[in-house]
């Protein structure tokens, strides 16, 4: 299937899939702890970053990769400066900085796998982060200067998780408020 396609049933579609080498793949929904996990972030980055000219998106912003062409939904993303679309689009991001995936059971290998290797084509993304839905637990991929990537985690509670591209410091106390008293 050709981008073009892909494009026009999907903006036509009831549910989301993202796309990549071709193929559509339709994505699941989340738990409620999944949901309000990726809330919490949002929610936290567009309070640290107002005023600094940067915008927080949620899951229904669609991503583009520009070497394979897939089209991925991020759970969150963070472009700065204005963001910007793909060729005449209004609702395709290519420019995000900053890229969060909640992990599930079901997921967990393809966005530490294809997806990241996918997100990595994207010249402006500076950090990707693999959020842990049952625990909290971080695990934060940050691209360094000569286009390697740096991997640090952050586990428990009392943990931070400096995010220096974009200039915020998030406390995993207050993005996992509430989630772990939720059903996995």
């Amino acid at each position: 299937m050709s981008e073009d396609e892909y494009l026009r049933l999907e903006r036509a579609a009831e549910h989301k899939s993202e796309f990549l080498a071709g193929e559509i793949f339709a994505m699941s929904g989340g738990s409620l702890r999944h949901s309000l996990l990726a809330g919490n972030w949002g929610s936290e980055l567009r309070i640290q970053l107002r005023g600094k000219g940067c915008h927080v998106f949620t899951s229904d912003a669609r991503v583009r990769t520009p070497k394979t062409g897939s089209y991925l939904y991020p759970d969150v993303s963070v472009a700065c400066s204005p963001p910007q679309t793909h060729e005449n689009s209004n609702d395709i991001l290519v420019n995000p900085q900053l890229l969060i995936e909640v992990l599930s059971p079901s997921t967990a290998g393809y966005d530490r796998g294809k997806k990241f290797e996918r997100y990595r084509e994207i010249a402006s993304l500076c950090d990707y982060l693999l959020v842990h839905a049952d625990s909290p637990w971080v695990e934060h991929f940050a691209r360094q200067s000569d286009a390697s990537w740096i991997f640090r985690e952050y586990r428990g509670l009392d943990c931070t998780v400096p995010i220096a591209s974009i200039d915020c410091i998030i406390r995993l106390a207050e993005v996992y408020s509430d989630v772990l008293d939720l059903p996995g």
